[in-house]
């Protein structure tokens, strides 16, 4: 049982490991906007030189970035609850729902090469006990046991950017709320990403129906982003196999103030939407639909986590 439980830890930890480190390193500004998340939402992540992945505009964000009204929200809820209906999807309870919507990105030819994967869900908590607390590094799979092997990061130099031609924190009037980190980490044991992931935060806590803390991330083709197989020599040791250029995982994370007439639970509601695309090489898993099977039941053991961090903590 415990080898099992730790080796669904790390599944979903190499899966969405950059995330935790874009929560835990990008700093945060209160009068900038979040420039990437919109060219995200606008050109989408090219997965391959043919083929570009779109993002869905952030339910709960209009198109200028704010949060949408109330009746937006309850219209928005009622679309990801479905049948259960928005009572249900709001409760306070750490075994309430979670919207969770995976497809396929295909090429030309029809075949499969990525996945765009959507996820919503309700935490009763307020917004800046939600964004400062460790248990949402935790969902994103930063804070548990197997997180000594799920990957590395390290912040780039202003020298390093220099060379990629991306202009520093002393140069650029906007990049306050951005950070570039180097990356290594793996996916099911089975493939080794590595690269620059570029991130920009935004964050506006007021107190009032503005608020919301929205992150945009990808790995930058400005720099060589690599995946490698790993394989197992006849003595069962790890061998890694021949970088190949890899540049398509991106994604936001968007929170957002749950309207109190909506869930009157007597406290601060947040809603939570994740948008991951990435890109799937063929040669990763032969063709067999590793991700799609795994990640949908192992994000919602994630946010039921996270839900009973924040309950212990309030």
């Amino acid at each position: 049982m415990r080898d099992a439980m730790i080796g669904r830890r790390c599944v979903l930890a190499g899966v969405v490991w950059a995330w935790a480190f874009i929560l835990s390193c990008a700093s945060l500004v209160a009068d900038e906007g979040n420039n990437l998340l919109q060219r995200l939402v606008g050109d989408g992540i090219s997965l391959t030189e043919t083929t570009n992945a779109s993002i869905d505009r952030p339910t709960f964000l209009d198109a200028d970035g704010k949060p949408v009204g109330d009746a937006e929200v309850e219209q928005a809820l009622k679309q990801v609850a479905r049948a259960g209906g928005v009572a249900r999807f709001v409760r306070d309870s750490v075994v309430a729902p979670v919207a969770i919507e995976m497809d396929s990105v295909r090429d030309d030819a029809g075949q499969r090469i990525g996945h765009v994967l959507n996820v919503t869900f309700v935490v009763h908590a307020a917004l800046d006990v939600v964004r400062d607390s460790d248990a949402l590094d935790q969902l994103m799979g930063l804070q548990e046991p197997a997180a000594e092997d799920a990957g590395e990061a390290k912040t780039l130099s202003e020298d390093e950017l220099t060379k990629a031609g991306v202009a520093s924190a002393m140069d650029d009037e906007t990049s306050d709320d951005e950070t570039y980190g180097r990356v290594r980490f793996p996916l099911l044991d089975r493939v080794l990403i590595q690269g620059v992931i570029h991130a920009e935060s935004f964050r506006r806590i007021e107190g009032n129906e503005q608020d919301r803390v929205t992150i945009a991330w990808q790995l930058d083709p400005r720099f060589e982003n690599t995946w490698s197989p790993i394989k197992r020599d006849d003595l069962g040791q790890e061998v890694i196999g021949d970088a190949k250029a890899y540049q398509g995982i991106g994604g936001v994370i968007v929170a957002t103030r749950l309207p109190p007439a909506i869930a009157p639970s007597g406290k601060d509601a947040t809603v939570v939407q994740a948008r991951l695309v990435i890109h799937e090489p063929e040669a990763w898993f032969g063709g067999r639909n590793q991700l799609r099977s795994k990640l949908p039941l192992l994000i919602q053991d994630r946010v039921r986590d996270l839900r009973k961090k924040l309950a212990e903590a309030d």
